[in-house]
């Protein structure tokens, strides 16, 4: 899950490598010239004519004549083979010309000759730092101690050199991180994307609504190295479909990119860079569009209250689209990039975004959030806690106030490689990512590629579920727009607020494992429809489409979310949120009366069950008087067993005869 590259500005992680390593290249130059007179009598050579093409070699750095400075270095190395600080040099000049291999060969010539020598010390550092970028932590691991107790021993250290033993005490580290993770590796199983969907020069940043039937991704042109959003859709028979631009006015000629869509896949926030067409507050600035129907709005920008004049992109939504995290390099972080959020208040506005704090972000980078369909759970990747080298990938969990302790998700879904931007699904089985492959020397390709989740990091988070559905007029069979509500009955906490289509009637929200739900749709003119999930144990997916009923006479629904304890007619507190909806509907409709019916299942003698299905249904009419309706617009009564919806043959069926029942009058 290799990190994309890019110096120029883009939605993607920039992490301009050509700029570092021009960087590093400059300041090795500078650090030769500074060194070149450092040499003491204990450092110099056996043969007097090695020292000669060593001091000619330090002349003609100090001049910038660095093939002439090779050419005496290699001479003194040629006349005498136990030159080690002269290898060091021909080692310096490989790293600055790139030949990383080549360097590695004579720093290793220069430690093995002149393993105390002090001009040689820094030899260690960097093999260790080589041997670490590769993966290779049990070469690495000796030469950063060994280098470590060199710089300990100073009495009086530069400012460079103590920076350097920070440097060197922090790879450390992640080696001794690394070969512990290597120890205990999940088992992943990963695949390539069909062609049909890799076929862009670089394809990056996947996500998914939360049923799994839609992918987005950007991907980017070969002809022009234009960014555009594209999207893909699954069906059981044929796959991944061949991908297409997002219509509407989402793409342009200029770049757009990384992306998030909410679980209903019908609110896209996205990144927009070096926009000519619509004028950011940034380099990078991101956007937001609503889907009806097939339609896309027009973007528009978040505003002064996400954006700003620095770089903002990839971003995530919470499930119901009402919280965004998102990656920015803003001043007043706390590192080079950090990640940020903002909240939607009660009309819809995005609040002014606040830093994600230091549980999250560290002084170096952190990118790629992705919040899971449980809304709990925060990937990221950073390179700035100890991990296994360069970008890991790590997990948080948000309560809406605090994050937990960031957590590795381990080897070897991270490596010594850069991991970026990792999706996983709701039901935690499938992860989506994009990885980089070498084409030849001078290009590369990223792909995009999906994973089995090891069950050893599914369990760390919460799984979700899926509901979804239409919502129709029960007469006509037209779409509805319709409003849903999803409140836990064990906490009586409302935990999403969503609309359904008006075009199509679609609606999706997501369920956490291990909480009952209560579930209410809601129209003017309309019985409200309520519905129960219980997600406590091992739970799917649900398909659930619903027809609404006009307010008028003999209409009927089932108060699908009042419960009672078994024999008992007292309302239990997890009943509360339906009674308020049914409340709700008689104050929003004075004219109407209803009928309140108890109704049970055939355990038990039939005049105990009449009775106890009445002082059921009285329960509900007390409740409904005790918040201000009056107690002539209800009638009570009791019917027992005598009107089951189902035969009573089993004990599922005995619960959905055990109900209570409104019928307008």
């Amino acid at each position: 899950m290799n990190a994309i590259h890019r110096s120029q500005e883009s939605s993607r992680t920039r992490i301009p490598q050509e700029t570092k390593r021009m960087l590093r290249r400059g300041g090795l130059l500078l650090g030769l010239l500074h060194g070149i007179w450092l040499m003491t009598p204990e450092l110099q050579a056996q043969d007097r004519r090695a020292l000669d093409a060593y001091e000619k070699g330090q002349k003609a750095l100090a001049n910038r004549d660095l093939p002439g400075a090779r050419k005496e270095f290699q001479r003194a190395v040629e006349r005498d083979e136990s030159y080690g600080e002269a290898y060091f040099r021909l080692a310096q000049l490989a790293e600055y010309d790139r030949n990383l291999d080549q360097a590695a060969v004579q720093y290793e010539k220069a430690i093995t000759l002149k393993p105390e020598s002090p001009e040689v010390q820094p030899a260690y550092l960097w093999l260790g730092s080589h041997y670490l970028r590769r993966g290779q932590y049990t070469q690495a691991t000796p030469l950063l101690q060994k280098y470590i107790t060199g710089q300990q021993a100073l009495t009086k250290p530069t400012a460079a050199q103590k920076i350097a033993l920070k440097r060197a005490s922090r790879m450390l580290e992640v080696c001794r991180f690394s070969e512990e993770a290597i120890k205990r590796p999940l088992t992943v199983q990963v695949k390539r994307l069909p062609d049909a969907v890799n076929g862009f020069e670089s394809q990056y940043f996947p996500v998914l609504t939360a049923d799994r039937q839609t992918l987005f991704f950007t991907g980017i042109e070969q002809e022009n190295g234009d960014e555009n959003l594209y999207t893909s859709a699954y069906t059981e028979e044929a796959g991944w479909t061949k991908p297409r631009l997002l219509p509407g006015a989402i793409n342009t000629t200029e770049n757009e990119g990384t992306s998030s869509i909410s679980a209903d896949g019908r609110t896209l926030v996205f990144t927009v860079c070096q926009s000519r067409l619509r004028h950011g507050f940034g380099n990078c600035d991101l956007y937001i569009s609503y889907r009806n129907g097939q339609e896309w709005s027009e973007p528009e920008n978040l505003g002064p209250e996400v954006n700003s004049g620095a770089w903002e992109s990839q971003p995530t939504l919470s499930p119901d689209g009402r919280v965004l995290f998102f990656v920015s390099d803003r001043p007043g972080g706390i590192g080079k990039r950090d990640i940020w959020m903002s909240r939607k208040d009660s009309l819809g506005r995005w609040l002014p975004c606040v830093n994600a704090g230091a549980a999250i972000n560290t002084t170096e980078d952190e990118v790629s959030p992705f919040l899971h369909a449980n809304g709990r759970s925060l990937f990221f990747a950073s390179d700035g806690y100890t991990g296994l080298g360069g970008f890991d990938l790590w997990l948080s969990e948000f309560d809406g106030t605090r994050f937990s302790k960031p957590e590795n998700l381990g080897y070897p879904i991270n490596t010594h490689e850069d991991q970026v931007a990792l999706y996983i699904t709701a039901d935690g089985r499938k992860g989506y990512y994009s990885q980089e492959e070498r084409i030849r020397a001078d290009r590369h390709q990223s792909r995009l590629w999906e994973l089995d989740v090891p069950e050893a990091l599914a369990s760390r988070f919460k799984r979700a579920n899926v509901l979804k559905g239409t919502i129709v007029d029960a007469a006509n069979q037209k779409p509805l727009a319709a409003n849903l509500e999803v409140i836990n009955l064990k906490t009586n906490a409302t935990e999403a607020l969503l609309r359904s289509d008006a075009k199509t009637g679609e609606y999706a929200v997501v369920l956490t494992d291990g909480n009952e739900y209560a579930v209410f749709v809601n129209r003017p003119g309309y019985l409200y429809k309520s519905l129960s999930f219980d997600f406590s144990g091992k739970s799917t997916d649900k398909v659930l489409n619903m027809a609404l009923e006009s307010i008028r006479k003999d209409q009927h629904e089932v108060l699908k979310n009042v419960f009672f304890e078994s024999g008992r007619w007292n309302l239990q507190e997890k009943s509360q949120a339906e009674l308020e909806k049914l409340v709700r509907l008689l104050k929003e409709n004075p004219s109407v009366s209803v009928e309140i019916s108890g109704h049970t299942d055939d355990v038990g003698e039939d005049k105990n069950n009449l009775e106890l299905s009445l002082k059921r249904a009285r329960s509900v009419m007390e409740y409904l008087a005790a918040h201000g309706i009056a107690a002539t617009r209800v009638k009570a009564v009791g019917l027992g067993e005598t009107r089951p919806v189902v035969p009573n043959t089993s004990e599922e069926n005995r619960a959905q005869n055990r109900r209570i029942e409104v019928k307008i009058l």
